[in-house]
């Protein structure tokens, strides 16, 4: 039996709002096989739960010197920062990544991570940022902006959870990744080689070999007929020495 939606407190309710915002990021990392697809999804519900109107995903590069956005949501205002160019590690970023850990600022516009805001950027008023953590290191991260009221420590640990979804996500496509080109490697290597198997009757002195069918053929003949192997004729040391001599 149902409760009645009248008799549910403020606290319920947002505490269900939250449960249901962390199952449909769970529901993305299990549906999506393309991390940019999953990412979007469990943003969305992170910009949702949260109050943000703005935000990106962006992965660490190589160096880990910069991230590469994967999307950028400037909440319908104007941005004109190139989201494909890297973004330096720095500024109040820079510490999440360092402590692993969601960070927060809620007075941005008057704190000293402002000076390293490019021009063109969207106004940021208030800013949160989630870390992306598999085996221990931070690989990515998820940045929330511009709540119309303060971000909070609930905001913050729901922002963990979001950005340990997207990190699982993330993982599993690095898997997905590794295991495909595992299988086209198998498909190529079955493509190039034939196994001969079996116990094969072979003559002790001509080296001819019988087959299922009891005819005797040419081990060379017998070989390329089972394999993709061919011959290339020539002579041993041995077989050259004695040859020679009989001449």
């Amino acid at each position: 039996m149902g409760m009645d939606d009248k008799n549910v407190s403020p606290q319920q309710d947002r505490h269900g709002q939250k449960l249901e915002a962390l199952l449909e990021a769970a529901r993305a990392v299990l549906e999506y096989s393309r991390f940019a697809d999953s990412a979007r999804a469990i943003f969305d519900q992170a910009k949702k739960i949260t109050g943000a109107t703005a935000g990106y995903v962006a992965l660490l590069s190589e160096t880990g010197e910069e991230n590469e956005v994967l999307f950028l949501d400037a909440g319908g205002q104007d941005c004109t920062v190139d989201p494909s160019l890297p973004m330096p590690i720095r500024g109040l970023r820079s510490e999440s990544y360092a402590k692993k850990a969601t960070v927060y600022d809620n007075d941005f516009l008057n704190s000293e991570w402002l000076q390293y805001l490019p021009e063109g950027h969207v106004p940021m008023q208030n800013v949160l940022f989630a870390p992306l953590i598999i085996e221990g290191k931070a690989v990515g991260i998820m940045g929330l902006a511009n709540k119309p009221s303060d971000f909070t420590e609930d905001d913050a640990r729901m922002a963990t959870a979001f950005g340990d979804f997207a990190a699982v996500a993330l993982n599993n496509s690095w898997n997905l990744e590794k295991l495909q080109d595992t299988v086209n490697h198998l498909q190529e290597a079955l493509a190039e080689v034939k196994t001969l198997k079996g116990i094969i009757p072979i003559c002790c002195v001509c080296k001819k070999i019988r087959d299922d069918r009891g005819y005797w053929s040419q081990l060379e003949a017998y070989i390329h007929k089972h394999s993709d192997a061919d011959f290339s004729h020539g002579l041993c040391p041995e077989c050259e020495e004695k040859l020679r001599n009989e001449i």
